[in-house]
């Protein structure tokens, strides 16, 4: 029997106990994928101690046990020769070879975990995990990201357990997994490995729908929520509580405790939070009331929005849905977007039309994730409008005595941040040949040395590289001959 027909053997199984009514009281595997190092293995012990309804399929390798690891326990240890018999067998649902090792996840191994009525949680690779998604077994899909390549390369060489060319290779590895997650249809969810135990929290939430026998493919599915760190977010997005809400009424009154405190808005440093909601909603009211006609040929359109939690973004949500954009909207808060959610809808916004996601921009890993969520909610579409509006100030910036964390906070979000988004999103261009418009909200701190002497010469650098990279995208853009919109405002004070 050949590999194809013994995984189809295992989806015909299921498929037969669909049929029959009883694929409701089975668990779904549950398949968790990500680059060496970023934490995978800590993830699945935890969630394996927290319950005995997981079951842990071993997976089958070439290379030798690592100190400490058993067979049968960790890994079943064999030599490349058993292994490709078991290959040409057709024993495997998924095998690969990664990093001149041979590993891959056995039919038995599957059927075994499954017949004891557990989630059979699968550790594999990108390549494991395409396999795994052709053969049509039951499964939500999660990949775990790091933070950045840098944290990722400073916990591999942390371990001690590979040489300087292994990390190397490892590294180089890693790149092409996390490029992944951008595939369609191939992850249902994409967790941030920065805060451990919040990780852990999120993947629990995720390992619930396994163990309901539930699927990536289910209800709220679309609604992928990129985790961050505890600091920024009060709780995970869970099945019960998607962040993407289809009852309005659901959605929790804002109070005034959701103004920002020593956070500083996701807008410029001028912006003041206490007139957010006011000015938002007369923004909207006259997008509502007075379409103009110029906006006609973006109806339907795509607009991505950072910064999306209060202040200018808010506003510019408001004002390009009223117009009939498709809005995306992308903050670090939950509970302001799912105040923002609640204010589109009652300002009659269909709320399919409106797509909101936590997202910290100043992570690679989420950044880079988000055109595939958009094409997970609206297949076929893609990024038409990015507003790079997210940006910070901070008080403690002076150069003579500020803050080296204050500093690298305003250059990661107002200057990272936004060439990330914008990399993605002409990316995303390409990848469809249909380019739109780009906005750098700016400020006029661009153009001057705001407060110097109160320490606000560092956040005018930042909106001075902000002019300078817009300049920089439209060169780069008529040197390609792309035709792409480019555009910097730069508000003074605001409301």
């Amino acid at each position: 029997m050949g590999a194809a027909q013994s995984t189809q053997s295992v989806a015909g199984e299921q498929a037969g106990a669909q049929a029959s009514g009883q694929t409701a009281s089975l668990p779904s595997a549950l398949v968790i994928c990500g680059p060496s190092g970023v934490g995978k293995g800590t993830l699945i012990k935890r969630l394996m101690e927290s319950s005995d309804k997981f079951g842990f399929s071993c997976s089958h390798t070439t290379r030798e046990a690592r100190k400490g690891e058993e067979h049968g326990k960790h890994y079943w240890f064999t030599s490349v020769e058993k292994f490709e018999a078991g290959i040409n067998a057709g024993k495997f649902l998924e095998h690969a070879r990664v990093h001149h090792h041979f590993y891959g996840t056995s039919v038995k191994a599957v059927e075994d975990v499954a017949a004891a009525g557990r989630s059979c949680i699968l550790d594999i690779d990108v390549q494991g995990a395409r396999q795994v998604r052709k053969s049509h077994l039951r499964a939500v899909f999660v990949f775990i990201a790091p933070p950045s390549m840098e944290e990722l390369e400073r916990r591999l060489r942390g371990r001690n357990t590979e040489s300087t060319e292994q990390v190397e290779a490892r590294l180089a590895n890693a790149k092409a997994e996390i490029a992944s997650i951008q595939e369609s249809e191939l992850y249902d969810y994409i967790l941030c490995n920065d805060n451990l135990d919040f990780a852990f929290q999120q993947l629990t939430n995720i390992a619930q729908r396994a163990l309901a026998g539930q699927t990536g493919n289910g209800v709220g599915s679309t609604a992928v929520t990129l985790a961050q760190d505890s600091a920024t977010q009060d709780r995970p997005a869970t099945e019960e509580e998607p962040l993407i809400k289809s009852d309005a009424a659901s959605v929790p009154e804002p109070s005034p405790s959701d103004a920002p405190g020593q956070r500083a808005p996701e807008v410029t440093a001028e912006a003041s939070v206490q007139d957010t909601q006011t000015s938002a909603a007369s923004a909207g009211e006259a997008a509502h009331g007075r379409q103009h006609p110029s906006m006609d040929r973006w109806r339907g359109k795509v607009a991505l929005v950072t910064g999306a939690s209060s202040g200018i973004g808010w506003a510019v949500c408001e004002a390009l849905a009223g117009a009939g954009l498709r809005v995306v909207a992308v903050a670090r808060r939950r509970d302001r977007l799912e105040a923002l959610q609640q204010a589109l809808v009652a300002q009659g916004v269909p709320i399919a039309d409106f797509l909101p996601i936590v997202c910290d921009i100043t992570k690679e890993a989420e950044v880079v994730a988000l055109p595939r969520i958009i094409v997970k909610r609206w297949p076929e579409a893609g990024i038409d409008v990015l507003v790079n509006n997210a940006g910070l100030g901070r008080d403690n910036a002076a150069l003579c005595s500020g803050s080296t964390a204050s500093w690298v906070e305003m250059v990661s979000t107002n200057v990272l941040g936004l060439c990330m988004a914008t990399r993605e999103a002409v990316q995303d261009m390409k990848r469809r040949g249909e380019y739109g418009h780009i906005i750098n909200v700016s400020s006029m701190a661009g153009h001057r040395i705001a407060n110097a002497a109160q320490g606000g010469a560092f956040y005018s650098a930042t909106k001075h590289a902000v002019k300078c990279l817009t300049e920089g995208l439209r060169q780069e853009a008529r040197a390609g001959k792309l035709p792409l919109r480019v555009t910097e405002l730069s508000p003074g004070q605001v409301n």
